[in-house]
C-alpha cells in the first residue's frame, strides 16, 4: 500500500519523465538511442504501475462514496483509466523502433503525454485531497 506522499512523488516522477521525453521525441535520431530507451522503459514502468494501482480499493471506495460529488469525481477518474491504459499500451510499443512517419509519432506522443499529464494533475488536484480527507 502506497502512502499519499509516495503517490505524489510518483506523480512528480511521471511529470518529469513526460517533460524530458517530450523534448527527446522531436529528434528522430534519438528514438532508438539506448539511453533514451532506458528512459522510455522507466516511463512505461512508472505509468503502467500507476495506472494499475488506480484499481486500488481506495479509489473504488471513493467511487462508492455516499457523497455524490466525491463519487462522481472518483468515478470519472476510474472510467478514464481503461482508455488511457489501452492507448498507452499501444503507444509505448512504438518507441525504440524506426518509423516511416516521425511526424505522426511526434503528434501521437504529444497527445499521450497530454493525457498522462492531465491525468496526473486531476489526481493531484481532485483525488488526493479526497484521500487526504478520509485519513
Amino acid at each position: 500500500m502506497f502512502t499519499l506522499e509516495e503517490l505524489r512523488q510518483e506523480n512528480q516522477e511521471i511529470l518529469n519523465l513526460c517533460e524530458v521525453l517530450s523534448v527527446l521525441i522531436e529528434y528522430e535520431k534519438l528514438r532508438d538511442n539506448p539511453i533514451v530507451c532506458e528512459l522510455v522503459d522507466k516511463f512505461r514502468d512508472k505509468v503502467w504501475t500507476h495506472l494499475v494501482f488506480e484499481d486500488n480499493p481506495i479509489y473504488a471506495e471513493l467511487a462508492r462514496h455516499h457523497d455524490n460529488e466525491i463519487s462522481d469525481v472518483a468515478s470519472h477518474f476510474l472510467q478514464s483509466s481503461q482508455e488511457i491504459k489501452k492507448r498507452f499500451a499501444n503507444y509505448i510499443k512504438c518507441w525504440c523502433r524506426p518509423t516511416e512517419d516521425h511526424d505522426q509519432f511526434v503528434s501521437e506522443s504529444h497527445e499521450i503525454m497530454r493525457l498522462i499529464i492531465n491525468r496526473v494533475k486531476y489526481e493531484n488536484d481532485k483525488i488526493f485531497p479526497l484521500i487526504a480527507n478520509r485519513q
